[in-house]
């Protein structure tokens, strides 16, 4: 049912019902589209109808413009219809036939879509205007009004965290990964963030409350357990959809979930970017954050725990008895809340962690947060939501057991404090082509320090406490790798280091393993194993080179595979067992751009990608996509083969819409080949 809460005008107390009596409309409202949109920093949202947007908590005007002059006796008021909320009014009446109204909205209304009508109050009663889709306007969240709780101070960071379009979400730590166009201004997608909180059946009640939004739509964002927007996907086979790595951004995605239900198919980042464009359109300032090495705890105690077999000399991951698991790498989101619903005195407003990804339910429903970024980083585990889930991302310390075949037991071989949240990035305030910000400082102090110590007992006051092991067993092993990346197709080599620290002699027995792996680091197929041994006389360092040949990795390669070399040796005079484990992102070719010219709105011009295959194979059923915000719009290409050696041409005519510097994106995708992609900053003339 739809509520109706009337807002009466201060200082018009009646109107004459002669007005009705002359016929035809009395009255016209106008909204001052232009003037309010400006005004309230809403003036890209496209549409063809020019709505007004609005936000709350700031002033906004309308005009009603009578067809004879207003008197002071006059009576009539404004109604607008959405729910349960009450707005601040402030008027100001002008002499003759025109009346300008100041309409302040509550910091604490809520927010979508309202419709207005005006109504007469005379001795036959009250006659209303009928309702008219002209007058109605969206009310979102405000950034700018001190007294909202998404208030952010500083305009730099408001344009970034709230006006920006365009985005570029990490996948390396080397600060490569993936341009991503937001478009949360974009004709059609604040009707499909409205209609995701009207699909979650969400009371318009709790829509004034940005934490409750931020919960809803974290759970929305994924369709686990209420056909919500995307679908996951973490395998290879995405013949029923669209493969993850093929979409340039939430645009296309959002406007496909209005039309058809959920859409096919997302991994992290596109969680992430999508809830990102739901979060700035209505308001919220959010951003992507990207965490690498990050662990997924699925146990609950705060601690990531690895289970290997014994098998010969050798230790190899038992994946049945061990439900933990560390990410390459895994994005979510932080939108910046003041946090009223938490104890003032803590000060746990700014950021806050949301996560759309389907990992663990809460509450009954797969999402995350909103959760303190501050809370998480002085390890204040008991304030909600789901505080303890998001330490163990970011500073779980990683538990390595072996397994006793015989008895069953496990006993604990290494902690490793440092491999977890390796490193949090974010993109930069400016430009679209700023680098990574690093902000892993944001979420746990420099380990080992004293305020690191004192974190992890306020964590551990209600969780696990860490056990005690002896790694002082004589033997170091490393495994070294010169480069981090290698592009698809090369050769490459590392080394094995051993580094004997005892006084005695040490027989080491060890094997390499290499496997290609998704980035969630489980394993999609072997393709390496060798054997070594060697002998360490006392204090004596030895390394044991491997090659890794292209011809071996390529063809157990997915669209988007990473390498990931473990080494297991066992020290045969003291049963000393070791491992070591390094991953190398394997990078595909790169697109190429280039105009026929420069830039100029309303005028025709030609942009050129090109792609060459570089493989000693032909690449299948490859479809590329490229599409441009205000420069050109969405469109696919579908090339049955691109043979060895061959090089394609991709031409598609633009005219640019409006001036100003933007992005234009392209992306090909196959089943052996993910992540190729190419973007170029444009600059379009007036």
């Amino acid at each position: 049912m739809v509520l109706c809460y009337i807002i009466y005008i201060k200082n018009i107390y009646s109107l004459r019902i002669s007005l009705l009596e002359k016929g035809g409309d009395p009255f016209w409202l106008d909204m001052m589209q232009n003037e309010n949109k400006s005004d309230h920093h809403c003036h890209l949202y496209e549409g063809k109808n020019n709505i007004l947007i609005v936000r709350r908590a700031q002033e906004f005007q309308m005009t009603l413009q009578f067809n004879q002059p207003v008197n002071p006796s006059d009576n009539f008021q404004i109604e607008f219809y959405i729910g349960k909320t009450f707005l601040h009014i402030s008027t100001n009446v002008q002499q003759g036939d025109a009346c300008v109204v100041g309409i302040t909205p509550s910091a604490d209304a809520i927010i979508g879509k309202y419709y207005t009508s005006v109504a007469v109050i005379g001795s036959n009663g009250i006659s209303r205007t009928q309702k008219d889709s002209g007058t109605d306007f969206y009310l979102l969240f405000n950034a700018w009004a001190s007294n909202d709780e998404v208030y952010m101070p500083n305009e730099e960071e408001r344009q970034e965290y709230v006006m920006n379009e365009n985005g570029y979400i990490y996948q390396e730590e080397s600060g490569d990964g993936r341009q991503w166009y937001y478009g949360q201004f974009v004709e059609g997608i604040l009707d499909a963030c409205i209609k995701i909180l009207d699909d979650s059946h969400m009371p318009l009640v709790n829509r004034g409350d940005a934490v409750k939004v931020c919960r809803i739509g974290s759970a929305m964002m994924n369709s686990q357990d209420d056909r919500g927007v995307l679908v996951g996907n973490w395998s290879d086979d995405y013949s029923l959809g669209t493969a993850p790595t093929f979409w340039i951004g939430s645009d296309q995605i959002l406007l496909q979930y209005v039309n058809k239900g959920p859409v096919s198919f997302a991994q992290c980042w596109v969680y992430a970017g999508t809830f990102n464009t739901f979060l700035r359109c209505l308001g919220i300032p959010a951003r992507v954050i990207t965490n690498f090495n990050s662990a997924h705890d699925n146990t609950g105690n705060i601690v990531t725990d690895l289970v290997f077999n014994s098998v010969g000399n050798v230790l190899e991951l038992n994946e049945r008895l061990t439900r933990d698991s560390i990410w390459n790498y895994h994005c979510w989101n932080e939108a910046y809340l003041s946090r009223f619903d938490l104890p003032a005195y803590q000060n746990l407003g700014g950021w806050q962690v949301v996560d759309s990804t389907p990992q663990e339910t809460s509450d009954g429903y797969y999402r995350c947060g909103p959760c303190s970024v501050k809370a998480i980083k002085e390890g204040m585990l008991g304030y909600q939501f789901d505080a303890p889930f998001v330490f163990a991302e970011v500073n779980s310390d990683v538990y390595k057991y072996k397994l006793n075949s015989q008895t069953g037991k496990t006993e604990l071989l290494s902690v490793d404090t440092t491999y977890v949240g390796m490193k949090i990035l974010t993109k930069s305030i400016g430009g679209n082509n700023y680098g990574p910000m690093d902000i892993t400082g944001t979420y746990k102090y420099p380990e080992g320090s004293s305020k690191d110590k004192e974190t992890m007992k306020n964590a551990g006051r209600t969780y696990k406490a860490h056990l005690q092991y002896d790694d002082e067993q004589g033997v170091e092993m490393t495994l070294e790798i010169p480069q981090k990346r290698v592009k698809i197709g090369q050769n490459f080599q590392m080394a094995v280091v051993f580094r004997n620290l005892s006084e005695d002699t040490r027989t080491i027995h060890g094997l390499l393993v290499g496997s290609t792996i998704y980035y969630t680091n489980i394993q999609r197929a072997q393709f390496k194993q060798e054997t070594f041994d060697v002998t360490l006389k006392p204090m004596e360092t030895s390394r044991i080179q491997v090659v890794v040949l292209a011809q071996n990795y390529m063809p157990k390669l997915g669209c988007q595979s990473s390498l990931r070399f473990v080494v297991t040796a066992k020290s045969m005079e003291n049963n000393q067992d070791l491992m070591a484990i390094q991953i190398i992102v394997v990078n595909g070719p790169s697109l190429f751009e280039q105009m026929s010219g420069p830039a100029k709105v309303n005028q025709e011009i030609f942009v050129k990608v090109e792609f060459t295959n570089p493989f000693p194979f032909s690449l299948y059923n490859v479809r590329m996509a490229m599409q441009g915000p205000n420069f050109i719009s969405y469109r696919e290409k579908l090339y049955s083969e691109i043979a060895t050696g061959t090089s394609i041409t991709w031409m598609e005519s633009s005219v640019p819409t409006r001036s100003g510097n933007t992005m234009v994106y392209a992306v090909l995708d196959c089943s052996v080949l993910g992540n190729v992609q190419g973007n170029w900053a444009i600059g379009i003339q007036a």
